[in-house]
């Protein structure tokens, strides 16, 4: 049996799409949530910049992202932005 050699770039590269992989189960989180709330805007933003995040700095950036962009993919889906009246 052959010894298994790595060099560092295979090695990053490998880093590199399991970090990317696990960025992208944990944003399918904050998607699924989005669609079924109706927030599909923070939904796709969230999967993407856990993408990111997960390429980045892998789980310590991609789950903080994951549940900020749920908890706002909770959030009830606004109509219209109305300015506010003020009378003086």
């Amino acid at each position: 049996m052959q010894d298994l050699r790595l060099t560092y770039n295979d090695l990053f590269i490998y880093l590199g799409i399991a970090n990317t992989v696990l960025g992208f189960l944990f944003g399918l989180f904050p998607l699924i949530v989005g669609l079924k709330t109706g927030n599909r805007k923070f939904g796709v933003i969230g999967l993407i910049a856990s993408l990111i995040g997960g390429f980045l700095l892998s789980v310590v950036l991609a789950v903080p992202i994951a549940i900020v962009f749920t908890l706002l993919a909770l959030r009830p889906a606004s109509s219209a932005v109305t300015p506010s009246t003020r009378t003086t």
